[in-house]
């Protein structure tokens, strides 16, 4: 006895006690889980990874006993990401640190609500929540029902994000403040990114801020980039790719034609569903206009069977990753298409699938 009570000593003075460290979910009576799905990586692995595979993701399942279940927080200073499943499609996610012992307390699964204490973090994210749940039950009670008006739907979503946007403004010192600017895109984060104060990036999570803030500034790059791009003043960027008989054919190849380029995947279905109206514009401008379909972001053999799966009729080349190709007509989104003039100049750039390219082109062509 005097031994272990010497040992715990020994522990206690070294400052190398175990810290007990864990999240119990606490779930009403009537919920009917045996089991709680659930995963989680490294905060500084979710900032770095450059793929999904990277982000270390590990899942499991905790047993259900009276009720409760306690899933245990790991030792990287750090920081936790978790996501816990709480049935279909519903998920809880919180971020937490060695240390913390977060009580999230579920009082219904259907709808799922809950409140988590116990950490700092998870009072941030209260905060955050607060912010979002009248918002929510807006927009859930509008999507439910038989004729969802999308139009509402959007103007509730704008007064949520300029409810975040205030919220930023009036707390930048706020560690609460980069839970907030999460949920912020393109400009709106950048201002709010500037306006963060330095005890504010003191949070756990600033490193998953700082990404998005990379992610932000190359789209902010390439929407200025496509501005300019798109101006008509612009020399279409050439390139040299291969074909389907592994041929290198050149846009300068074209020049005197009017050709769409179409940036697309087989495994992009935005994509296939805009073959039937490219197919008719091919047609109509026979002799006028080539299409080059360039085939992104997969395998050639995938590429190969896509274009005889949907019978392309037009040019069809093979952009592998190493070129800069995208980079060089700022594709954000596929399918992207780009309208060249016989003097080979960039006419129009469209990002997605919207019927009102093909307006364009026949604005543009004069028929």
């Amino acid at each position: 006895m005097k031994k272990l009570l010497a040992a715990g000593l020994c522990m206690l003075a070294a400052g190398t006690l175990p810290t007990m460290a864990d999240i119990t979910v606490k779930l009403p009576e009537n919920a009917g889980i045996r089991s709680l799905d659930y995963n989680y990586t490294t905060i500084p692995n979710l900032a770095n990874a450059k793929s999904r595979a990277e982000r270390g993701t590990v899942s499991d399942s905790i047993a259900v006993t009276d009720n409760s279940a306690v899933i245990p927080i790991g030792g990287d200073n750090g920081g936790y990401s978790f996501q816990i499943n709480a049935g279909e499609k519903k998920y809880i996610r919180l971020y937490a640190v060695p240390g913390d012992n977060v009580v999230i307390e579920v009082s219904s699964v259907e709808p799922l609500n809950y409140k988590m204490s116990g950490s700092a973090l998870a009072d941030d994210m209260n905060k955050i929540d607060e912010i979002e749940s009248p918002f929510a039950e807006q927009m859930s009670a509008i999507s439910s029902s038989e004729n969802p008006d999308r139009q509402k739907m959007q103007e509730i979503y704008s007064d949520y994000i300029e409810a975040i946007k205030d919220f930023i403004e009036e707390n930048p010192t706020s560690t609460a403040s980069c839970i907030a600017i999460m949920n912020l895109q393109g400009e709106d984060f950048d201002n709010a990114y500037e306006h963060l104060g330095e005890r504010a990036k003191t949070s756990a999570v600033y490193p998953l801020v700082q990404r998005q803030n990379e992610m932000v500034q190359q789209s902010l790059a390439k929407e200025r980039k496509l501005k300019e791009l798109s101006s008509g003043d612009v020399d279409a960027p050439n390139f040299t790719l291969e074909d389907l008989n592994g041929k290198m054919v050149s846009l300068s190849d074209f020049k005197g034609k009017w050709v769409i380029l179409d940036f697309w995947g087989s495994w992009c279905p935005w994509c296939i569903k805009g073959f039937p109206e490219l197919k008719e514009a091919y047609e109509k401008y026979k002799g006028e206009l080539e299409i080059i379909g360039v085939d992104c972001r997969e395998d050639q053999e995938k590429w190969k069977a896509g274009v005889a799966k949907y019978e392309l009729p037009w040019v069809n080349v093979y952009n592998p990753e190493t070129t800069t190709v995208l980079d060089d007509y700022a594709v954000s989104g596929f399918p992207t298409k780009a309208i060249i003039n016989p003097e080979g100049k960039i006419a129009n750039i469209t990002v997605g699938h919207d019927p009102a390219f093909f307006d364009k082109l026949k604005e543009l062509m004069g028929k």
